[in-house]
């Protein structure tokens, strides 16, 4: 896929900052349709626009260490010889960072070694080569104006990471139905082959928080991922049913007070 953003009737992508993409209410992410699904939120509700946390976990650090190094730049600081940032122009800009401990770099660099040096798969091949962190919008033939943001995109390959505590894959699926990543899984895919008219393979790259930092790159089971699918869509048919009835529901009447 080119570095431009592409553009067609129905479908586009931008590059742009990870906190306008969050902002962005126009077009329903898959955070908001399982905020939907599991919290009970409101369809309005699930599709506030989100900010970026200032408090990162070790899981956001290394995300932007692998895919983004220059929000790694802007966001975290460490004065540690292991993972390098560069030092702000002026205290303010310094306190407003995220500072990160010598622990925290230690097992940032151990977790990046280990996913650059997997041999299992072309990962750090897919890495240098991919589009990372590329929005995509789009509108499906319902109507429904959705977005994703994959982690990577190349040769038609997704690549999702997420970090875990086990990546033994019996332990991972316990983390991908709790945190219903099948479901984000099957939201790329479709927002993918709405952009380039082919299906994705999708890959999920589970990197281990603790010690030893291992990695394990793991195709979802057919099985699963078209389970996921036919859940996707039904939560997106309710979750724009309820959004239309919101939507129509009259305004409360003012009341003047003398």
């Amino acid at each position: 896929m080119p570095n431009s953003a592409i553009r067609t009737d129905r479908c586009f992508t931008r590059r742009e900052p990870l906190a306008d993409y969050l902002a962005c209410a126009d077009y329903v992410s898959s955070s908001a349709l399982r905020r939907f699904s599991r919290s009970g939120q409101t369809a309005l509700s699930a599709m506030r626009p989100m900010q970026v946390p200032k408090e990162a976990t070790l899981g956001d650090a290394l995300h932007a260490l692998l895919l983004e190094p220059e929000r790694f730049d802007e966001t975290f600081f460490t004065t540690h010889d292991t993972v390098t940032t560069p030092a702000p122009p002026d205290p303010e800009t310094l306190m407003g960072r995220t500072w990160l401990s010598r622990k925290d770099c230690t097992a940032l660099e151990a977790m990046r070694d280990s996913v650059l040096r997997y041999t299992r798969s072309p990962l750090a091949d897919w890495l240098e080569r991919g589009e990372r962190e590329i929005s995509i919008y789009w509108t499906d033939d319902a109507g429904g104006r959705w977005k994703a943001r994959p982690d990577c995109l190349c040769d038609d390959v997704v690549v999702e990471l997420k970090t875990t505590t086990d990546i033994r894959p019996n332990h991972f699926l316990k983390s991908r139905k709790r945190f219903g990543y099948d479901l984000q899984a099957a939201h790329y895919v479709d927002g993918v082959r709405h952009l380039t008219g082919r299906s994705p393979r999708f890959v999920y790259v589970a990197v281990e928080s603790v010690r030893p930092h291992a990695v394990w790159v793991l195709e979802p089971e057919l099985e699963l991922l078209s389970q996921a699918a036919a859940n996707l869509q039904a939560l997106r048919e309710r979750f724009r049913t309820e959004l239309a009835a919101l939507s129509a529901e009259p305004a409360p009447a003012s009341t003047e007070f003398a």
